[in-house]
Parts: structure tokens; C-alpha cells; sequence
């Protein structure tokens, strides 16, 4: 029988050693799929946890900082304050941001690893996961996802330097 006319099915393939090697080997990468499945979803649960406090705690105590010295400056460096101020309550709109798309990543690589885990692979070798999709939304939610969390670190910085700026005598 010639390659392509051998059936998709493992147990009427010709040679049975061929068959019971290919169907361990297709086991192998269905686990493997499913435990990067579910690793997938806590990694992400518990980094973007992390993640999110960490920045939004950062923030939150900027504000405060910066509330604090309002009534220790001179009226004209009030302006200064609130654009500091300002700046992390842009960090904060950005850290979101970046919690929505870590959250869309994690979805659309569980989504992809549910998709790929399919047990027909366990007795078909046509069932294999076939990468036909034009978009790459886990590239994509995982790129935009960092991009903000860099973004709301920048939004720190630049509200450090506008406080530090506005005290200078």
C-alpha cells in the first residue's frame, strides 16, 4: 500500500509495530498538549495577578505620595503635583490594559491547546493539529499585554521625574 493511500486509522495499517508506535507517539503529544493546557492557564492566572497588584500598588502609592505634599509646596508647584499625579493615573489605565490582554492571551492559548488536544489523534494520524490560522492572537494579546505593562512603567518614571522636576528650588 503506498503512503498516501494508507488509512487515516492506526489499527488498519499493514504494519502493526508502525501503528503502535505512532499511536504512543500520538498519546505522547496529546498529554503533552493537554499539561501545557493547564499550565497555561495557571501561569498566566498567577503572573498576571502578580503582575497587576504589583503596578497598580506602585501607583496607588504614588498618588498618595504625591497627595501628601500638596500642602508642603508653594501654589505655583500645585500644577506640577497634579501632572505627576496624572501620570500614574495614566499607569494605572495602562496596567489594566495590560491585565485585559494578558487575560485575552491566556484565553486564546487555552482555546488553542483545547483546539489542538483532540483525542481523534489518539487513533488518526490526519488528526494532528494543523496550524491554518492567518491571525496570531496569543502573539498578539502577549505582545500588546507587555507593551502596556512597559508603558505604565514608563507612566511611573515620567510621573517621578515631573514630581522631582517640581520641587527643584
Amino acid at each position: 500500500m503506498k503512503e498516501s493511500e494508507k488509512s487515516p486509522f492506526f489499527h488498519a495499517w499493514e504494519d502493526q509495530y508502525e501503528a503502535e508506535r505512532f499511536r504512543l507517539h500520538a498519546r505522547e503529544i496529546y498529554d503533552h498538549y493537554r499539561t501545557y493546557q493547564l499550565s497555561s492557564r495557571a501561569g498566566h492566572v498567577d503572573y498576571g495577578k502578580w503582575l497587576i497588584a504589583s503596578l497598580l500598588a506602585v501607583h496607588g502609592g504614588a498618588i498618595y505620595a504625591i497627595s501628601t505634599l500638596k500642602n508642603s509646596v508653594a501654589r505655583d508647584q500645585i500644577d506640577g503635583l497634579i501632572n505627576g499625579a496624572s501620570w500614574n493615573l495614566a499607569g494605572i489605565f495602562m496596567i489594566l490594559l495590560a491585565g485585559f490582554f494578558a487575560w485575552v492571551n491566556f484565553q486564546a492559548a487555552e482555546a488553542i491547546y483545547d483546539r489542538w488536544a483532540n483525542p481523534a489523534m489518539l487513533y488518526r494520524d490526519d488528526q494532528f493539529p494543523k496550524d491554518e490560522s492567518r491571525t496570531d492572537p496569543v502573539g498578539a494579546s502577549l505582545f500588546l499585554a507587555a507593551a502596556f505593562g512597559l508603558m505604565s512603567g514608563f507612566a511611573f518614571l515620567a510621573s517621578a521625574v515631573t514630581v522631582i522636576h517640581t520641587l527643584k528650588p
